[in-house]
């Protein structure tokens, strides 16, 4: 291109641009996709040199990016090679390609009184009980009787007088319960999440329901499950490629790791890696959040994803690698979430140990029932139950998901789909729940469910510097399925 080009370009769009910008486009020989790229991303009339020169930088990223190859180390003989893969993906309790939803209002009703009966028997057979009561018997009872109900919350308020008022429904009928303020139960009443299913031991009192327990679902109290293969799962989540602070170093070290490269302590643990899950937000992705184009390096959600692929293709083909969506990744927003489309993942579709899944996806590895769910949820759950210390110990609000046996209680706050399934109801205890999306690292043993929050693959950013968020970049969690012991390796510059 010359000069005469380049201006006519600029003036059809009724722009400006600086006569440094175009001594630099002369200069190169994509003077015209430079060129383009800039008329897309322009803010204001004019483009400036320090806008050629920002889309040079990502476009010389991207092409270094895009050639990434780790050659594996001759001397790596990892023992994981040897052990069959035992991988089941559980397909009934992932929404790919089921979706059916239309939004009327049956699909609410549906949504909601399958969530009711799935998750009612887990508080019906809580101990202690003597059996449930339907909501409309209450109303035959006489005061201060005594009884069980099982409703799912839809109202909390205080009263003027202090005391805590939830009102709940079952299918036939609805009744406002009462948790006086002098109660040692009353902080409960903060925990009670609007749409969760709960149970209520109390009495009846003047059409009121006066509380004296709460009971939620729970998971039952088990030992850790163990399997005789000594073989490893890895556990990755919010990579965030396109983003000016995705750690691409640090995630080659890592991709370097499990090639072999390393210690003799290195290699023992890489070596027995056989499966690697990654808990969403592959990608920054495109439109997010507001001035998001600022923070890209790649603006192109095709690009971000085929050097998704250029890294994926350097894990070792032994490693059966699962892929779930997050809310930054190219499907709909709303949860839960079918699996990426061929069009985003054709780069990796022919390679036989890459599986993607919906979000949430349920697990067997070796027999060990795996949960994965990206973890969009954590922010209305931290925002409503005061769990403010949620942000750094994610794997407090994991515990509790479980014990209300739900991934995403509260609907209306973040986009939920009223399937006629309840994705979001954990119906089988999982012996391992894999999450992210906080960006901070977090372990739990609770009940017999491992819990791991995997943190980040991106440095910290503005937005969570004003938040007061501090992530834990760039560390791995590996844990042992012979051992129950977990390992995390930390692959920042620093480390």
């Amino acid at each position: 291109m010359d000069a005469q080009e380049i201006t006519a370009k600029v003036q059809e769009k009724e722009l400006l641009i600086e006569r440094s910008a175009v001594d630099c486009l002369l200069n190169l020989e994509n003077a015209q996709l430079i060129l383009e790229k800039a008329l897309e991303q322009v803010e204001g009339f004019v483009i400036t040199h320090k806008l050629i020169d920002s889309i040079m930088e990502s476009q010389a990223a991207e092409k270094k990016a895009i050639q990434v190859v780790i050659k594996p180390q001759i001397e790596f003989s990892p023992p994981a090679k040897e052990i069959p893969s035992a991988l089941k993906h559980r397909e009934d309790y992932d929404v790919s390609e089921k979706s059916r939803c239309t939004g009327v209002i049956e699909d609410f009703v549906n949504y909601f009184r399958d969530r009711f009966r799935r998750i009612s028997p887990y508080i019906r057979s809580r101990p202690g009980g003597g059996g449930v009561t339907q909501i409309a018997a209450l109303k035959g009872f006489t005061k201060g009787r005594s009884a069980r109900i099982i409703g799912m919350v839809r109202e909390k308020r205080n009263a003027r007088s202090g005391h805590a008022l939830i009102e709940v429904e079952d299918e036939e009928d609805f009744i406002t319960c009462l948790i006086p303020k002098d109660s040692p139960l009353f902080p409960l009443g903060a925990e009670i999440l609007l749409d969760e299913v709960i149970g209520l031991d109390g009495y009846v009192s003047n059409g009121l329901f006066i509380v004296k327990n709460v009971l939620w679902p729970e998971v039952p109290i088990r030992s850790k499950k163990l399997i005789a293969e000594d073989v490893s799962v890895g556990l990755l989540s919010d990579l965030h490629i396109g983003s000016k602070n995705f750690l691409s170093e640090d995630f080659e070290r890592l991709l370097r790791f499990l090639n072999g490269e390393g210690s003799d302590y290195e290699r023992e643990i890489a070596g027995k890696i056989k499966y690697l899950l990654i808990a969403g937000d592959i990608v920054d992705g495109i439109g997010i959040y507001p001035t998001q184009e600022k923070q890209l390096v790649s603006k192109d959600i095709y690009t971000q994803y085929e050097i998704f692929a250029e890294f994926m293709k350097n894990v070792p083909e032994y490693i059966e690698v699962v892929i779930s969506p997050g809310n930054h990744d190219a499907v709909r927003n709303a949860e839960p979430q079918p699996r990426l489309l061929k069009e985003f993942t054709r780069d990796l579709e022919g390679f036989k140990n890459m599986h993607f899944v919906g979000n949430p996806a349920l697990l067997e590895i070796h027999e060990l029932k795996t949960l994965i769910y990206h973890g969009t949820s954590l922010d209305t759950m931290i925002a409503n139950m005061s769990l403010q210390a949620g942000y750094q110990n994610p794997e407090k609000v994991a515990i509790e998901m479980l014990k209300r046996r739900h991934l995403s209680s509260v609907y209306g706050e973040k986009p939920i789909v009223p399937e006629k399934r309840d994705y979001m109801v954990i119906d089988e205890v999982p012996d391992l729940f894999h999450f992210g999306h906080v960006h901070k690292n977090g372990y739990s043993d609770y009940r017999g469910t491992m819990i791991i929050n995997s943190g980040t693959w991106q440095s910290v950013t503005d937005y969570q510097i004003r938040l007061g968020h501090v992530p834990t970049p760039s560390q791995f969690p590996i844990y042992n399925l012979r051992t129950g012991s977990l390992n995390v390796m930390n692959f920042g510059k620093s480390s």
